[in-house]
């Protein structure tokens, strides 16, 4: 009898969405394609070779950058699930007839590191004196699809208010190399998905101050700060 891959005219991609994630994050999506005859009919039992081409650290959920499977009685095929590394960029999975030439190009991509959740650890209150210093220090946790999410780019800033998110220039503030007092903060998350602010200092303002802190991928936290 002809072995199934014989009969294979061409693979399609039967992909449900795109290949995209944000990096060290689980793709929601795995690369898909169906094994037809030249009428577009399915063919069951064909062994199709997924592989990860170009430059870049993503892998398979095995820790491979190849994987064959069978194609099920309706000639579909579907490759394990992609973990992002660290390096972003596009890069092309493969999609091959074991034993043929017959093969589909499906391209995927890995995105910034991004957070969908910021919470506050702790809650501590974050009171200070007039020209002094706050004595709680502030810690956020970030996580992607409920995963800590690490090296996540982040900005700390204190803003006028809820309606207008310029820079305050009064209030809470905190140092940077030369001593002097600012009050936006570039900040990355560690290895556990976490956030630690440095010392934050207090002028002669008093009133209640707001924090806001953005990550990629849109997770916001706001923070209230007295001087008192």
């Amino acid at each position: 009898p002809t072995p199934p891959e014989e009969k294979v005219h061409h693979l399609d991609n039967a992909t449900s969405g795109k290949l995209t994630a944000p990096a060290r994050t689980t793709f929601p999506v795995r690369a898909k394609v169906k094994a037809e005859t030249s009428g577009g009919a399915g063919i069951g039992t064909v062994r199709v070779e997924f592989s990860i081409r170009g430059t870049t650290d993503t892998r398979f959920s095995g820790g491979g950058t190849t994987a064959t499977v069978k194609t099920s009685s309706s000639g579909y095929a579907t490759a394990p699930a992609l973990k992002a590394g660290s390096d972003t960029g596009s890069f092309t999975i493969r999609a091959k007839v074991v034993g043929r030439t017959v093969s589909k190009d499906l391209s995927a991509t890995v995105t910034a590191a991004a957070a969908d959740k910021l919470a506050r650890v702790g809650d501590d209150a974050l009171t200070a004196k007039p020209g002094g210093e706050f004595a709680a220090d502030v810690t956020a946790k970030a996580t992607y699809d409920g995963a800590a999410a690490t090296g996540v780019a982040a900005t700390a800033e204190f803003i006028k208010s809820a309606d207008d998110t310029a820079t305050n220039d009064k209030g809470p503030y905190f140092k940077d190399a030369d001593g002097k007092a600012i009050r936006t903060l570039p900040l990355k998350t560690d290895a556990d998905g976490l956030l630690k602010l440095p010392k934050v200092y207090a002028d002669d303002t008093t009133g209640t101050f707001l924090l806001r802190i953005t990550t990629t991928g849109g997770a916001v936290l706001t923070l209230e700060f007295k001087i008192a």
